[in-house]
């Protein structure tokens, strides 16, 4: 997992996605053929940093890994490109957490690797 991890980090950070160089769709996670036109010619984009919730839920019974941050909230965020993202949302009151709501993204720690100890961040988003 580390040396996977630090390969592809950047898709982490920065919230990479990809463009489609025939139609101009853009997608993330990025993809390898257009979903729109079903073209090859793909370049990777950073994905803008804001967006709007689509539907969100509230997780009391957490995947494996994220147990010590239950309860959390899952959202399907839509970007400011119309792209769609699945993520947490953090550091929100629960009566800001709605549909509707705009949020930003931002860097926050994801979890622990038990058997390392390394720390993998990744993005999540604030309601603005």
């Amino acid at each position: 997992m580390t040396i996977q991890y630090w390969r592809i980090r950047d898709r982490y950070y920065r919230l990479i996605g990809s463009k489609c160089q025939n139609c101009g769709d853009e997608f993330f996670p990025p993809v390898y053929r257009c979903r729109g036109c079903g073209s090859e010619k793909i370049k990777d984009k950073e994905m803008p940093k804001t967006g709007k919730i689509l539907t969100y839920t509230q997780l009391h019974e957490p995947l494996p890994g994220f147990e010590a941050q239950a309860p959390y909230y899952l959202a399907v965020v839509r970007l400011s490109n119309g792209a769609r993202v699945l993520s947490q949302v953090v550091d929100s009151p629960a009566e800001k957490v709605r549909t509707g709501a705009k949020v930003s993204a931002t860097v926050r720690r994801v979890r622990v690797d038990g058997d390392s100890g390394q720390i993998v961040y990744g993005y999540k988003f604030v309601v603005s």
